[in-house]
């Protein structure tokens, strides 16, 4: 499943550089959510070495994921949050981990919500905390090393004269996809889904993620600048 993240939404990047979509919501009004709780954010990211070759990259996505936390405990204007539920069970984080990418993959292919349950792991962790609304976090995205980007835009404007001077920019320089759920653990659903896809925006840049939170919540809590 973690391939997924790692490799299929990656080169969905290269597609558009902006990716609007509309939130996905459940009959839960946004006012009902009152004590919402953020569960340890995941993040797959790649590193870009040569060519447009991404490899997952553990540090980078460890990184990631201890910015995407830094963001969302420092945006209380943002959201509700209400406090934070990070486990120490490394099998319990597991299957945690595991149903995330599940819950997000069926909301992402399937562009609906009605009929996505809650799952099992996940309800046990939100009623041992006695918590209705969990707060689930995943970003995925790529960057390149340095000198990367303009070597491959180098390649293809060659390759473009090769080719009877057709040329097209295809290299991005970097991507960055985060998705929101909140898991409703008294209705056994989900209230909310959205996510964000912008490109050239470094997924270890914390000001890009914080733009892509607001970007995600905005409409759904009324948010205001």
């Amino acid at each position: 499943m973690r391939n997924y993240f790692c490799y299929i939404i990656p080169v969905c990047f290269f597609l558009s550089s902006c990716t609007p979509v509309k939130p996905l919501t459940s009959d839960v009004k946004p006012d009902e959510i009152s004590e919402l709780k953020l569960l340890e954010p995941y993040s797959y990211i790649s590193l870009i070495r040569r060519g447009n070759i991404e490899q997952a990259d553990d540090s980078l996505s460890y990184i990631s994921s201890r910015i995407m936390i830094d963001v969302l405990e420092d945006s209380r204007d943002l959201l509700p949050l209400s406090g934070d539920i990070f486990l120490t069970d490394n099998e319990i984080n597991k299957s945690l981990e595991k149903e995330f990418e599940d819950l997000i993959m069926s909301a992402d292919e399937d562009g609906s919500i009605s009929d996505l349950k809650i799952t099992p792991t996940l309800d046990k962790v939100l009623e041992a905390n006695q918590t209705r609304f969990g707060l689930i976090i995943i970003n995925t995205g790529f960057t390149r090393v340095k000198g990367n980007y303009g070597k491959q835009i180098a390649t293809e404007f060659l390759l473009g004269l090769l080719n009877l001077g057709e040329y097209a920019e295809d290299a991005v320089k970097s991507s960055s996809t985060v998705y929101a759920m909140i898991a409703d653990s008294q209705e056994d659903n989900i209230a909310f889904f959205m996510k964000s896809t912008i490109d050239r925006v470094n997924p270890l840049d914390s000001k890009a993620l914080k733009k892509q939170c607001r970007k995600i919540f905005e409409g759904y809590f009324r948010i205001s600048d």
